[in-house]
C-alpha cells in the first residue's frame, strides 16, 4: 500500500464456503503470534533470547441477523447450521474456509483466506422492537497469504431480521410457570463448542507453528429471557421435585427457522423501576439437544 492511500472497508465482505456471502458490522479475524522473551541470567540486561510462540488463528464476525443467519446465500447452510450441527456420532463440527475482503483496492493484497474454520462460539440476541444481532467466535488451522481480489458484489436486497419474527414459546417442565399470555421482552442465548487448538511434538514443515488439529469439546448452551411483570414461580426447593419433573423446552424463532432447546430455568430475577415490571429468568441446555441443526 502507497503511503496516503486509505480505503473505505464497506466494499468488503466476508465469504464463508459453508455459508455463502455475509453481510456484517465487525470482523476481526487474524493469525496472532508473540514473541516470547524469558528473563534469564545471561550476562546482559536485556533481553537476547527469544522464541517465536505458536500461531493462533480466529475472530469473531458480528453484526446485523439477516436471512444468510437462517438460511445462508447461495446454496449454503446458514450460519445458524454451521455453527452447532454436530455429527450424529462422534459429534464433530463442519470446517469451512473464510475469506475476508477487506476493500475493494485493485491491484492491492486487500484479502486472506483462514483456512479449516470451525466456529467456537455462535450468539444471539434479540429486543422487542431493534433488530436481532449475532456474534460468531471461530478458530481456524491456517491463514493464507495476501491476495488481490475484487470482492464479490453482493447488490440483492436482504430483509434484516427485526423482533416482529422472532418469538418464544415454552414448554414448561415445571420450575417455571407460563402464563398464557405471557409478553417477552428479550432473550439472549449462547451455544459454545468449546473448540481445543492441539499442538504437537515434532510438527512438520507443512504445518509449521500452527495447530495441527482442533478439537471440539462439550457443547454448552446459556442465556437468559426478560418477560415483563413477574412470573409467578421461583424453582423447587428439594431436589426431588426437579427429579420428577420433564426438562423445559423454549422454542426460539427467527424468521422460518424454529429451534428447540432443552434446558433447565434458573430462579427469576425480578426488578422493578418507575417504568415496566421486567423480570429476567436464565437457563443452561441440558439433556441431548436434538432437532433443527443441532444433529
Amino acid at each position: 500500500m502507497a503511503y496516503g492511500d486509505v480505503h473505505s472497508g464497506y466494499r468488503g465482505l466476508a465469504y464463508i464456503s459453508n455459508v455463502g456471502n455475509v453481510r456484517f458490522g465487525d470482523a476481526s479475524i487474524s493469525a496472532k503470534q508473540v514473541v516470547e522473551a524469558p528473563d534469564l541470567i545471561m550476562g546482559d540486561w536485556d533481553h537476547d533470547a527469544y522464541v517465536y510462540g505458536k500461531v493462533e488463528v480466529g475472530g469473531t464476525i458480528s453484526g446485523p441477523v439477516t436471512e444468510t443467519f437462517v438460511s445462508g446465500s447461495g446454496g449454503g447452510t446458514g450460519l445458524w447450521s454451521w455453527g452447532v450441527k454436530r455429527d450424529g456420532d462422534c459429534g464433530d463440527l463442519d470446517s469451512g474456509d473464510v475469506t475476508l475482503y477487506y476493500y475493494c483496492g485493485g491491484s492491492d493484497k486487500n484479502s486472506r483466506t483462514f483456512s479449516n474454520m470451525l466456529v467456537n462460539t455462535i450468539g444471539f440476541s434479540c429486543a422487542a422492537g431493534d433488530i436481532a444481532q449475532f456474534n460468531i467466535d471461530l478458530m481456524g488451522m491456517a491463514a493464507g497469504d495476501w491476495a488481490a481480489a475484487t470482492p464479490p458484489h453482493m447488490t440483492t436486497g436482504e430483509k434484516l431480521m427485526t423482533w416482529d419474527v422472532c418469538s418464544v414459546q415454552i414448554s414448561s417442565g415445571g420450575e417455571f410457570d407460563v402464563p398464557a399470555n405471557i409478553a417477552y421482552s428479550n432473550f439472549d442465548f449462547s451455544i459454545s463448542n468449546n473448540l481445543t487448538p492441539v499442538y504437537s511434538l515434532g510438527q512438520n514443515d507443512t504445518v509449521g507453528l500452527f495447530p495441527f488439529d482442533i478439537v471440539p469439546g462439550l457443547r454448552t448452551i446459556t442465556g437468559s429471557i426478560s418477560v415483563y411483570d413477574t412470573p409467578q414461580a421461583d424453582g423447587y426447593d428439594y431436589w426431588t421435585d426437579y427429579a420428577a419433573e420433564p426438562v423445559s423446552v423454549i422454542t426460539f424463532n427467527i424468521g422460518s427457522l424454529a429451534i428447540d432447546m432443552k434446558v433447565r430455568f434458573h430462579r427469576v430475577e425480578p426488578a422493578s423501576s418507575v417504568g415496566p415490571v421486567v423480570s429476567t429468568i436464565g437457563f443452561t441446555g441440558v439433556t441431548h439437544q436434538t432437532g433443527a441443526a443441532f444433529n
